[in-house]
């Protein structure tokens, strides 16, 4: 089934901004000192205690953002937002009880256990490998150039919100402007992350974002949760149940992978909207760590037609997702990201 972009209000990422402007806070330094990397709080929450609350601090150059919680005693990093790569993304990102649960290759030193493939898989990040027949997957030739960036707070810092532009750039070509919004939540055990993606066209033709698996919203596990490998020691699962290998180039509403990390069951689930289009989504979800949801790739996923997952973004039209990436510090049921995912497709 081919799509054609049903968002044709030039507005729409204007409006996002405007409603964040009307009800919160711009922020731009969080905790003083420096924040702990790799966290644990071990304080019991009681009655009288109040919850960390998140912070962000910006860096001098305004190209990176660290996403932390505090509370009286100390901070706990969350993630940090990269700017200053040529594929802006979250990297680092932590669980509640302070695990690393990404791939730390290419943007650190390989950690234990951990293999070098792939190294345009970075963090969490969007991008696609075929846009007007640019490849923004691999990143050949091809970069996505932030503007506008900044942060803000929400119901009294208890929400964290990043939002701004990135230009899709091929050579000199600007493609398409996406804005991007990452909005940050936790709850008892878990953080949550609403990442809103917006695609409009720039020019005056049509642009065709083809039908390929490479993409597309998508992150690289820590080698402790891949299901093979010299460390592996997850697990990977759908909302049908289907787990293993097997949730590959399937179309499910949500896939979630848990295993072991740093001695602590963790669970990553990934949420596909309702709304978006191409729901539900395929799955470019790989043994070996890779973790993508992908609206485009029908023909590689099921040997359909080729181009029959394309959509296209005629002038001045928009393409519009919503997604929420969830990290539990434990071992979830399916029932659990199936309550969460009922809550996520409601609003």
């Amino acid at each position: 089934m081919k799509w054609t972009a049903s968002f044709s209000s030039k507005s729409l990422h204007r409006t996002i901004h405007l409603v964040l402007l009307g009800t919160i806070v711009m922020i731009s330094i969080g905790c003083s000192g420096t924040p702990n990397s790799n966290p644990v709080n071990t304080e019991p929450v009681g009655e009288e205690s109040v919850p960390p609350l998140f912070s962000a601090r910006w860096n001098e150059a305004r190209d990176r953002v660290q996403v932390m919680t505090e509370d009286s005693t100390q901070c706990n990093m969350v993630a940090t937002l990269r700017l200053d790569h040529d594929r802006p993304c979250l990297f680092p990102l932590y669980s509640p009880g302070g695990e690393m649960v990404l791939r730390r290759f290419p943007l650190e030193n390989p950690g234990t256990g951990e293999s070098t493939d792939h190294p345009h898989h970075a963090g969490v990040w969007i991008a696609h490998g075929s846009v007007d027949d640019h490849d923004f997957w691999h990143g050949k030739s091809t970069r996505q150039i932030p503007s506008n960036w900044e942060s803000f707070s929400l119901d009294d810092d208890n929400i964290l919100v990043l939002s701004g532009q990135l230009t899709w750039t091929a050579g000199d070509d600007a493609i398409i402007e996406e804005t991007r919004t990452y909005d940050f939540r936790r709850g008892e055990g878990f953080h949550s992350i609403e990442i809103w993606s917006l695609w409009e066209a720039l020019g005056s033709e049509t642009i065709t974002i083809g039908d390929t698996k490479e993409g597309t919203f998508a992150l690289r596990l820590a080698p402790s949760l891949r299901l093979d490998g010299q460390v592996a020691a997850g697990n990977s699962i759908n909302a049908e149940g289907i787990s293993g290998g097997s949730v590959w180039g399937k179309q499910s509403r949500w896939v979630a992978y848990s295993g072991p990390v740093e001695g602590q069951e963790v669970t990553v689930a990934l949420l596909d909207h309702p709304e978006n289009p191409g729901h539900p989504t395929w799955w470019h979800a790989r043994k070996y760590g890779l973790f993508a949801a992908n609206p485009f790739g029908q023909h590689d996923f099921e040997g359909s037609a080729a181009g029959s997952g394309e959509m296209k973004i005629p002038p001045g039209e928009q393409l519009f997702f919503r997604h929420m990436l969830l990290i539990f510090s434990e071992d979830v049921s399916a029932e659990q990201i199936d309550e969460a995912w009922a809550r996520f497709s409601a609003g």
